[in-house]
């Protein structure tokens, strides 16, 4: 199991604590729950219909996953089995670096920062998997939406009448390059790999001012980023 794929304690911005995991097959009846606290502009807003239920072929979808082409995240509340959130990516078989994305969250979670806390997390797995763009489909008027997308990195929008497509570079979260390069950096310094070659370099992004020191003994170089304040 990798980072973004295990369940995450979080603590939103409005100070409430939930549980980020993986959807599971079991998750139907509480998805269904979920969508039925949906009120008719937030179904309209997600899924372009205000249907009063979702089909049960519809829900066996949503919970039957492989986790790789198709991820889905929940939100749990700590000691409460019910789902708050969601969202998914979908990978473009044509184009499998690109991936079509969406979030949910019931209308008494909105506005806590539940939705945000969300697509961060899936756009953590989403590059785990080799997945650099977002794309989605998503009504002009919800500029809430079109605000939490731009979060994630750099935007390119196209309109057509009430719809816009944006399609989402992923940006790697804070500390991201910097903890891979430190992960490596120890393996070698315990033996486990003897050198850093120069496509795994390029691979694993290191930064220009680190360029010079990648020849110096690995012992060296770690104490060069562990001294170095990490990003704001």
């Amino acid at each position: 199991m990798t980072a973004a794929s295990r369940p995450q304690v979080v603590t939103l911005r409005s100070g409430d604590v939930v549980r980020l995991r993986q959807v599971r097959p079991g998750d139907a009846a509480a998805l269904a729950r979920a969508y039925a606290n949906l009120g008719e502009q937030s179904r309209y807003r997600r899924f372009f219909t205000v249907m009063p239920e979702l089909p049960e072929s519809t829900l066996k979808a949503a919970v039957e996953v492989d986790h790789e082409n198709h991820e889905a995240l929940v939100a749990v509340p700590l000691r409460s089995a019910e789902i708050v959130g969601e969202c998914r990516f979908i990978r473009n078989a044509d184009q499998p670096d690109s991936a079509d994305a969406g979030v949910t969250v019931v209308d008494a979670w909105q506005g806590r920062g539940l939705g945000s806390a969300l697509l961060t997390r899936l756009s953590e797995r989403a590059l785990e998997l080799g997945i650099e763009y977002f794309t989605a489909d998503v009504l002009a008027e919800n500029r809430t939406m079109l605000a939490l997308l731009r979060r994630l990195g750099k935007v390119e929008t196209e309109s057509s009448g009430p719809v816009v497509t944006a399609r989402i570079e992923i940006a790697e979260p804070p500390g991201h390059t910097r903890q891979n390069l430190l992960d490596l950096l120890i393996a070698a310094a315990r033996g486990e790999i003897v050198s850093v070659p120069v496509l795994l370099r390029r691979l694993i992004r290191v930064p220009d001012e680190f360029s010079h020191l990648i020849r110096l003994p690995v012992t060296a170089l770690l104490r060069t980023l562990r001294m170095r304040p990490p990003a704001e």
